[in-house]
């Protein structure tokens, strides 16, 4: 087997182990996605914001129904405007005449009478109800409640794809934080063993203790690398929590050298992005906007029945029950042209959104070749950092074995562990990136299935 060969079967047992890390990994990814559609506060905030629609809807679907009220009230008053009513000086003299003829006092003579204008110890109690039999306003505003609340739907659909989004990156970010961490402590391993080997050659005579130093320096270099890789794993670890709104210690599951090449074709289908369906349903509210504006042009027509008693303070009686039934008709001839600027407004809403649309879909369009793009890219730097990895382990076990004969320098050697740790660390990182962009062009295509 020549060398090539043998890089070649190195490269592929790499990847064929890290299949079945995959999709351990990704079981774990879709349980954290699950939790954070569930428990995300800022999902919590849009579904309040969706059920406050609901309930605006059924608001103005209520103006459809009749509004019955109960009005009573109750007046006593004194003094004020009056009005002499002289039934004395008109009854007075026709009473006398009959006393006189009839030799009797029946007709007694009566006072004139002075009445105020204001009730005194009068009730009405009744019950008001109206009813609306056409109103056009009434109408368009319910169908833009409704609109309303698709849209909402919508944004909550989006703002589920960016969480979505986010929480896939921040797994990545912690998934590649922690290879980070592993890659130290290889390194480590590598420098002890480095350190040990060099110890005992200086103690045999075989090299000058500057390359003992020189190991203790690589090694503590290699700590402090560490160090830093495990505070930025804690970073991500606790961002990660954020967006599931789970303590931000908790600990976060994962499995090990989980790296695997994406297949492109596993993201190739396609829906609908949420910004182009919100925005026609925006364009849909303008258009019934217009018909709004234009509808207070039309009359309204409304009936209302009162079913009540009125007379003296608690006194009832056959005569004080009452119904009172009517029907109305408005028309507003005039009003300034306020409805007419109205429409006009809301003509050039529903026009800057259709702008606003078509521009969108442009932009879409290119986000999605981009991130298409970008993925490509990202997939050959992927593969040509595993084979460079696999090229450096390689190189740097030959320079170990040829240290050890005495046949390299110690420079040689630690030239070769540096290379293959920052190969490592430049695979890790592509196998972010291409993570990344995968979950890019997976958003830019909306295609994760909600």
């Amino acid at each position: 087997m020549n060398r090539k060969t043998a890089l070649k079967s190195l490269l592929l047992l790499i990847l064929g182990c890290w299949l079945p890390f995959w999709a351990f990994s990704q079981s774990h990814l879709q349980g954290y996605i699950d939790e954070a559609l569930k428990n995300n506060l800022g999902i919590q905030k849009q579904d309040f914001a969706l059920q406050r629609s609901l309930y605006a809807l059924k608001e103005a679907k209520g103006l459809f129904l009749p509004d019955v009220e109960l009005n009573t009230s109750y007046l006593t008053s004194g003094g004020g405007r009056k009005i002499e009513i002289p039934i004395g000086d008109l009854l007075n003299p026709v009473y006398s005449t009959l006393n006189n003829l009839t030799g009797s006092g029946k007709f007694p003579q009566v006072d004139n009478v002075s009445q105020t204008f204001n009730p005194n110890n009068y009730y009405d109690a009744k019950v008001h109800t109206t009813l609306p039999l056409y109103n056009a306003e009434i109408i368009y505003n319910s169908r833009i409640k409704k609109e309303q609340i698709t849209m909402q739907q919508i944004e909550l659909r989006l703002y589920k794809r960016e969480l979505i989004k986010q929480v896939k990156l921040a797994y990545y970010g912690y998934e590649q934080s922690l290879q980070a961490i592993r890659i130290f402590e290889n390194g480590i391993v590598l420098a002890k063993e480095n350190l040990r080997i060099n110890q005992s050659m200086v103690k045999n005579g075989k090299a000058i203790r500057t390359v003992v130093a020189r190991s203790e320096n690589e090694l503590t270099s290699l700590e402090t690398q560490l160090e830093d890789a495990r505070a930025e794993s804690l970073n991500a670890a606790g961002y990660f929590n954020f967006l599931l709104n789970k303590p931000l210690n908790s600990p976060v599951e994962t499995s090990h050298n989980e790296n695997m090449i994406i297949k492109p074709d596993s993201v190739l289908h396609s829906s609908k992005r949420e910004e182009l369906a919100a925005l026609e349903s925006l364009n849909q509210i303008n258009t019934l906007s217009v018909k709004l504006t234009r509808s207070t042009l039309l009359p309204k027509l409304s009936t209302f029945i009162d079913l009540g008693a009125q007379g003296d303070f608690l006194k009832v009686n056959k005569d004080a029950p009452y119904y009172l039934f009517g029907v109305t008709l408005s028309w507003q001839i005039f009003n300034g042209n306020r409805n007419k600027n109205k429409t006009q407004q809301a003509l050039l809403d529903l026009k800057s959104t259709e702008i606003q649309t078509e521009q969108a879909s442009q932009q879409l369009e290119l986000e999605v070749i981009t991130a298409q793009n970008k993925l490509n890219a990202a997939l050959q730097a992927f593969k040509a950092s595993v084979s460079q990895t696999a090229l450096s382990l390689q190189y740097y076990k030959d320079e170990q074995r040829l240290y050890k004969e005495g046949q390299a320098l110690y420079l040689e050697l630690l030239d070769a562990q540096t290379r293959l740790i920052n190969d490592q660390l430049k695979q890790s990182i592509a196998y972010l990136n291409m993570l990344t962009r995968n979950t890019e062009l997976e958003r830019a295509k909306a295609s994760y299935i909600l």
